[in-house]
């Protein structure tokens, strides 16, 4: 039996442009913090390998200090062989760290985007796989392959997109996953965790990326820690998601319907929060919605700054607002000037032009309502 720890898409070095610099430092460091916790648990509890699924770094720029880190880290689990299959990413290219790098002695890094292989006799087992080598791979290379030992122990790692027979980040169709006979795929490449599948007599994941970065990658984040046991030619595997993130990314949409203050927004905002239990670790994207009163100017820089135990909120105004069509269209008013140059579009069947008319609409009439419009 032989205990592994599964692992993609670290994107150490990730430039984190969306948040401000202060900020950005901070996850940058909560990303090389989750490494950690990878060669810690290694350790711990001495697995046999570590299986990075590509794209370890986020591109061919990586600090001193990041590889510094790594080597070092890796240098403490000696006794885990780590299996490096460079992504779209981090390509093994003439550049790239991984030939500049002093990596030890138990880092196996494939070089080529040709199938190759790692033996490991004394565990009983074969791990196959390859490394793109451009930012770019438009062929499956497990094509017509099987095991040079059905009886071993045979893993294929790998950066690829599982399912497809075309795709510029290396295909993996189906059914070369169910014939090739491997026992485990080690994917790496798509940012959620896939679940444990079994296609034929083939196991196969997708980890996801262990530290969300942005609001398309949310939820917890982490690896894929598990076991293999093979006897009678037929493996055996346990295996489970473990959550490692330090930040979790989440979206929601909140319906404020009837707010009619900022105060009243911060309350239904608090609500939301305390029942999903957001702390410190919780960066936010929150997508307000419903028909709010027209004298509301919501001030998204007031609410943002009530909740200073976030790591981030973002607020992003979709309400729209309540008024009284009777008494615009009879205003002899500007106002109702105004509102009779939207009735169409507010009154169309288009949901975009309603949703602009009723912006245009807030806006216009907080103008002349000598209000300010600048932090809408």
């Amino acid at each position: 039996m032989i205990k592994f720890l599964h692992c993609a898409d670290l994107h150490l070095d990730s430039p984190l442009s969306a948040l401000d610099l202060q900020k950005a430092e901070v996850r940058r460091n909560e990303m090389r913090a989750s490494f950690t916790s990878i060669t810690l648990y290694a350790a711990t509890n001495k697995l046999d390998f570590l299986l990075i699924s590509g794209d370890l770094f986020d591109s061919d720029y990586v600090t001193k200090d990041t590889i510094a880190l790594i080597t070092s880290e890796f240098a403490k689990i000696p006794d885990c062989k780590v299996i490096i299959a460079p992504g779209n990413h981090d390509p093994y290219t003439k550049q790239s760290c991984y030939r500049r790098a002093d990596f030890p002695d138990n880092v196996y890094i494939f070089d080529s985007s040709e199938l190759s292989c790692f033996d490991f006799p004394d565990k009983n087992t074969t791990i196959y796989g390859w490394a793109f080598t451009e930012p770019s791979l438009e062929f499956c290379p497990a094509e017509h392959f099987t095991p040079e030992n059905p009886d071993r122990i045979n893993i294929l790692a790998v950066h690829a997109d599982y399912g497809t027979s075309q795709s510029a980040y290396c295909p993996l169709p189906e059914n070369i996953a169910a014939g090739c006979g491997v026992d485990y795929i080690a994917l790496g490449h798509i940012h959620k965790f896939s679940g444990i599948n079994q296609v034929g007599r083939t196991y196969y994941a997708y980890p996801g990326c262990v530290e969300g970065r942005g609001f398309d990658e949310c939820g917890p984040k982490g690896v894929i820690i598990g076991a293999i046991d093979k006897s009678g030619g037929q493996a055996q595997l346990a295996a489970k998601f473990l959550p490692l993130s330090k930040c979790i990314y989440e979206l929601e949409r909140l319906d404020i319907t009837g707010a009619e203050t900022n105060a009243d927004v911060c309350e239904r905002i608090s609500s939301l929060i305390a029942e999903r239990h957001y702390d410190d670790k919780t960066a936010l994207r929150l997508i307000l919605t419903g028909n709010v009163s027209s004298g509301l100017r919501l001030s998204q820089s007031y609410v943002t700054a009530q909740f200073p135990r976030l790591f981030t909120l973002e607020v992003v105004d979709e309400t729209s607002p309540m008024y009284d069509a009777a008494a615009l269209r009879a205003d002899p008013t500007i106002r109702g000037a105004l509102y009779a140059s939207l009735a169409d579009m507010l009154e169309g069947d288009d949901q975009a032009q309603r949703e602009t008319a009723a912006l245009a609409l807030r806006y216009g009439l907080a103008a002349l309502s000598d209000g300010d419009i600048i932090d809408f």
